[in-house]
């Protein structure tokens, strides 16, 4: 059993590239919106690679059955599924082939809990096949298979391996459970061996809707959810796809979390933001809108003011999003007052300066979420307020992420209601 920490926080100083953007100093215009096929992003796992202690033992996930339970945040008739193989191709020795023997979806009972509505146990395919074989460093997208589910249901995706590399891709802080017995239990209720709080190898669920689009919220482990309620599916991401739902105006918005806990725009966990901006942002299916709440991680490292060169790779991003027609939209910083990696009076400057800069009408953001207001602590802004703090002086309770997620909705309806 792994249990839950707060993720370390590395600051790299290497700069990699947005693919396809550079971080220039111009900021493009919004090109046209591309035309919907009807398909949007329902869940995302943004993947990461995995360590020893992050993989299940007892059993091994190899000829074993793995439950994962996700919530849908649109309904749809039609889902379909994405499993990776990514990040082991980079290892010595290189990664070896992800084999799938059987998939199937079906009803969560309840969250947090393994079992299903067996009635709606439905089996998922590739190209026709039950089985699928996905080579190392590479992804696998299932048929689309009819389904029906609705907004906020909760959904569990069963999956019998067969060979399973080393190290499978991840995504490490689930914040809801994944349950893994011995041999082929796809399709039925079982008593689990062992439970985890990873995703493995599931990276997407979609799901078809007409007239549906996908909002993005891109980010670190404030976005992912951590230390948000275990199973309880209440990050702001998840607020804010509670908030667009329940407004006919908005319920055709499916909004999906890939935010990876510990990652930064120059390195940390898992891919470093600007790399991954492309994967877990542009290409996402459906995609019409994004949120960035990025950045934090590579304040506590730094000597110098970095606040312009986070600038620029903002910057990056935002063309990345207009060249292909997405809006995107700034989410500040929050306090990280009395945290001692964090406070110093020249990380505190830095925070500001991108702060000020994020909220300025030439930003080129289509606009912004002042989550650094929604939570700051009135008396003492440069911290959160009390009720808001979970201990740390650094990651919003869960009264702090229904602040930012009302918060985010309050904003977004605004910027489409003009």
């Amino acid at each position: 059993m792994l249990k839950k920490f707060i993720p370390a926080v590395i600051c790299a100083s290497i700069c990699f590239g947005i693919s396809g953007c550079g971080a220039s100093e111009e900021v493009s215009r919004l090109a046209d919106a591309p035309e919907s096929d009807g398909w949007s992003c329902i869940f995302t796992a943004a993947t990461q690679p995995s360590k020893v202690d992050m993989m299940p033992k007892n059993p091994h996930l190899s000829d074993s059955t793995c439950r994962q339970e996700l919530r849908a945040s649109m309904s749809g008739s039609k889902i379909r599924l994405t499993f990776s193989n990514e990040h082991s191709e980079t290892l010595d020795p290189p990664g070896s082939d992800l084999v799938i023997e059987s998939v199937h979806v079906a009803k969560l009972l309840k969250p947090g809990e393994p079992d299903i509505d067996t009635s709606t146990d439905t089996v998922i395919t590739f190209g026709g096949s039950e089985s699928v074989t996905v080579a190392s460093g590479e992804t696998a997208t299932s048929d689309g298979v009819d389904f029906e589910f609705s907004a906020l249901e909760y959904l569990a995706v069963t999956v019998k391996f067969g060979s399973v590399p080393s190290f499978p891709a991840v995504h490490q802080e689930a914040d809801c459970a994944s349950w893994v017995v011995s041999g082929n239990h796809v399709s039925e209720n079982f008593s689990p061996t062992e439970w985890m709080w990873s995703y493995f190898s599931l990276c997407r669920a979609d799901g078809y809707n007409e007239g549906s689009e996908t909002l993005v919220c891109f980010g670190d482990s404030i976005t992912d959810g951590s230390i948000s309620t275990w199973n309880g599916f209440d990050a702001w991401p998840d607020v804010l796809a509670n908030e667009l739902q329940s407004d006919p105006g908005t319920s055709h918005i499916s909004v999906v979390n890939t935010g990876i806990g510990g990652n930064a725009i120059w390195g940390g966990a898992g891919m470093p933001a600007k790399e991954r901006f492309k994967r877990d942002a542009i290409d996402i299916p459906g995609v019409r809108s994004v949120i960035i709440l990025i950045g934090t991680n590579d304040i506590p490292g730094a000597q110098t003011d970095t606040s312009q060169d986070m600038i620029n790779e903002y910057k990056a991003m935002i063309n990345a999003c207009h060249e292909k027609g997405i809006k995107i939209y700034a989410g500040t910083i929050t306090p990280f007052g009395s945290n001692e990696w964090w406070e110093s009076e020249l990380h505190e400057s830095v925070r500001e300066k991108v702060n000020d800069w994020m909220r300025s009408d030439g930003s080129g953001f289509d606009g912004y979420i002042d989550f650094y207001s929604a939570v700051a602590d009135p008396d003492s802004p440069n911290k959160l307020k009390a009720e808001y703090d979970s201990g740390d002086c650094l990651h919003p309770s869960a009264k702090g992420h229904k602040a930012m997620g009302e918060e985010a909705a309050k904003a977004l309806k605004g910027y489409l209601g003009k």
